[in-house]
């Protein structure tokens, strides 16, 4: 450890670790053993990894979903002379030529990249010459099918992990039950970490926080509690979270407008510069921030005073990590929540947006299974035009090619492309434009026939002309970049498709995709039974019984972390008393309403898109029809779902799932082109693929499918 304390010194000017920092250091640097570490953001979590990767002489390879977080750490360690960089979609070509380059000569210690790039085969083989002597993965948790924040691609992380031999891994997450502590330890799916010896937790009761629930009627309700309590807050800034990106408009708007506390709002909606400078803002202020989730991760600031939920979290994993923001400088601070019976609906609509029907599932399936192989005998999808055309979201819609790879082994993700590219002059050497106008290979003749000429921009679909043509499509991108290259345009790209290898033999028998179909929606039902008992986990939090702080290390698994079971700060530690919270969700609807449903929308293929539909929760077929903004669109938020959908199963069997009109248009932003959408899709269920002939091209899979007899 000695080598370890001498870093910190020298780096960082720190003659010691705290909390659970020396340990962890321990278990990576002296033991060369895998850990976890569990340690609230903002508690040095990044120390644990960069102070190793300076002890060892091969590269540290982190992988960080955030971006913005990792540049900044990335400008934190060259201040202090530490050589590290990221490989992220916001570089030039330039500074990406320059990465490629500290990594070959071996002069980089660090290097940070977003978990998609694993599926670049440039990168991966880039990486696979390296010696990696440690791979920290943070926010870990998303690696859980189990956790809330479940990312498809961080599932292929431990597989990375063993392929290119790293010597130690170390993950990183700011919350774990122990369910997610299970999967981020499995020795096959995880990342082999023993779960007696490796796994390192600062403990969840932070006993400055004081965790105050207050339910309310309404919205007015809530500015009443949430008013009085971010005036008196003292002298240090305050987050307000929300549920959408409207409320973070509304909340702020009001706080500013009527109450004269300096709000702003934050959420993925606004454009990146106005987000930027709002951190900025709130980092070097004490002001008020209204934001959806996409706030507070990687915030470094210490004088946070307090933390409100304006709404019920989705998760108490998320609701950890967020009222975790507040008070790091070990001040008291208060983490106030103003939940309301209506709250439900809306996020349980969320837990439900996320699983597309077996329709849905089986029609991709049949999709995918005969699509033609690309020039280098990949198979290439649209993410953006599948997810319309089968009405899965594309989060989703990544699960499922993920699931595919994993689980089943039957494809594997390579580099994507790009589908569309736009060239234009350069500002500062526009004279060398005419050297591509002047070009006369085959490619430039090609990508010049059939380039559309703006104003300014050339826009070329490679796709379309590779076909046109019959010339590779990697060759016509090889054209644009070596006109880049030379200094003779600026190139952007547009129109992401994502390429996978065949790894086995495709299903070809309508039985085999049909049980394949069965099996994933069963696997993706279950994850959305999941996410329902969650959020009515925090519902059932709200009640209390017991101490606040107590409840929440207890779902946590840290039942002896609160001193006698009290803190003595919360709300209920002060009144001794629960709350008659009684959140509003599995009531009864009545068949009025599911006729009202029926009468509009003319779907019956799909019962389970009505359900949705009923319950408000929007997908692309939805939006397509123009039914999100129709009347009949949540009538039934706060129905019992499962029963819901019982019953549009019956009406659709008694139709025979036969599509019927839409007879009626949407009530507003009913346009000409809607209508027309809306007669398409009402004539009749949507044809799965026609099935591959036998004499259609080969792939992997063999001969045709075989009809069912």
């Amino acid at each position: 450890m000695e080598v370890a304390y001498a870093q910190l010194k020298r780096y960082w000017g720190f003659p010691s670790f705290r909390g659970v920092q020396a340990e962890v250091i321990q278990r990576l640097v002296v033991e060369s053993e895998n850990a976890l570490c569990i340690m609230p953001t903002g508690g040095g979590k990044s120390l644990v990894f960069q102070v190793p990767a300076l002890c060892f002489d091969g590269l540290t390879l982190v992988i960080s979903p955030l971006i913005a977080l990792s540049k900044d750490q990335v400008d934190n360690l060259k201040k202090r002379g530490v050589p590290a960089a990221a490989l992220d979609s916001s570089l030039t070509t330039e500074e990406s030529s320059e990465v490629r380059k500290q990594l070959r000569e071996g002069t980089l210690k660090i290097l940070y990249v977003a978990p998609e790039r694993l599926n670049n085969e440039m990168f991966v083989s880039m990486i696979s010459e390296q010696k990696i002597s440690l791979l920290a993965v943070d926010e870990s948790h998303c690696v859980s099918e189990w956790g809330p924040s479940f990312r498809a691609e961080y599932l292929k992380v431990s597989r990375f992990a063993k392929e290119i031999a790293a010597e130690r891994v170390l993950c990183l997450t700011a919350t774990a039950t122990p369910s997610v502590i299970t999967d981020i330890c499995d020795s096959t799916n995880g990342f082999d970490i023993d779960r007696e010896k490796g796994v390192f937790s600062t403990g969840t009761f932070r006993p400055n926080l004081s965790i105050s629930i207050k339910p309310c009627a309404n919205f007015k309700a809530k500015f009443a509690v949430l008013v009085p309590a971010l005036k008196s807050r003292g002298d240090g800034a305050a987050i307000v979270y929300v549920t959408t990106q409207k409320q973070a408009e509304e909340v702020a708007q009001e706080l500013h407008d009527l109450h004269g506390i300096e709000a702003r709002p934050y959420h993925a909606g606004l454009k990146a510069d106005d987000r930027k400078t709002i951190q900025y803002w709130f980092i070097g202020g004490n002001g008020v921030v209204v934001a959806t989730i996409a706030f507070g991760m990687g915030i470094d600031k210490a004088n946070i005073r307090m933390v409100a939920h304006f709404q019920l979290p989705k998760t108490l994993e998320n609701y950890s990590q967020e009222i975790g923001r507040a008070g790091r400088d070990g001040l008291p601070s208060l983490c106030l929540m103003v939940p309301s019976a209506s709250d439900m609906p809306i996020l349980e609509s969320f837990a439900r947006a996320n699983t597309p029907s077996l329709r849905s599932i089986r029609t991709w399936l049949d999709a995918f299974f005969i699509s033609p192989l690309d020039d280098d005998g990949t198979i290439s999808a649209d993410h953006y035009k599948m997810s319309n055309a089968f009405d899965i979201g594309r989060n989703t819609l990544s699960l499922l090619f993920t699931i595919l790879e994993l689980q089943y082994g039957l494809i594997r993700a390579t580099t994507p492309f790009y589908s569309t590219y736009t060239i234009k002059p350069l500002e500062n050497n526009p004279s060398a434009f005419p050297n591509i106008l002047n070009d006369r290979s085959p490619e430039a003749a090609a990508l010049q026939k059939h380039w559309k000429q703006w104003r300014i921009w050339h826009t070329i679909d490679v796709v379309g002309t590779a076909e046109a043509e019959g010339i590779e499509r990697s060759k016509l991108v090889r054209q644009i970049s070596r006109w880049e290259m030379n200094g003779w345009c600026e190139v952007k790209v547009a129109g992401v498709r994502m390429r996978y290898n065949i790894e086995k033999p495709l299903p070809e028998l309508d039985e085999d995709i049909e049980e394949l179909a069965n099996a994933i929606f069963k696997q993706l039902h279950e994850r959305e039974e999941a996410d329902v008992k969650r959020l009515r986990t925090v519902a059932e939090f709200v009640k209390g019984g017991q101490c606040y702080a107590h409840l929440l290390a207890c779902y946590f698994g840290d039942d002896k972390a609160v001193p006698e079971k009290g803190c003595g700060i919360c709300s209920f530690c002060k009144t001794r008393q629960a709350i008659p919270f009684q959140p509003k969700y599995d009531t009864a609807f009545s068949e009025k309403q599911v006729r009202f449903v029926l009468g509009v929308c003319g779907v019956r293929d799909d019962p389970r898109f009505l359900a949705r539909l009923a319950f408000g929760v929007s997908s692309p077929r939805s939006t397509q029809l123009g039914l999100s903004k129709h009347e009949i669109f949540g009538c039934c938020e706060t129905a019992d779902f499962n029963k819901l959908l019982e019953r549009f199963e019956a009406e659709c069997e008694e139709q025979g799932y036969r599509n019927r009109a839409v007879l009626a248009p949407p009530k507003a932003n009913a346009r000409s082109k809607e209508g027309e959408a809306d007669g398409k899709e009402a004539s009749g269920a949507k044809k799965a693929p026609a099935k591959r002939a036998a004499s259609g091209g080969a792939k992997a899979g063999g001969a045709a499918k075989k009809a069912k007899k």
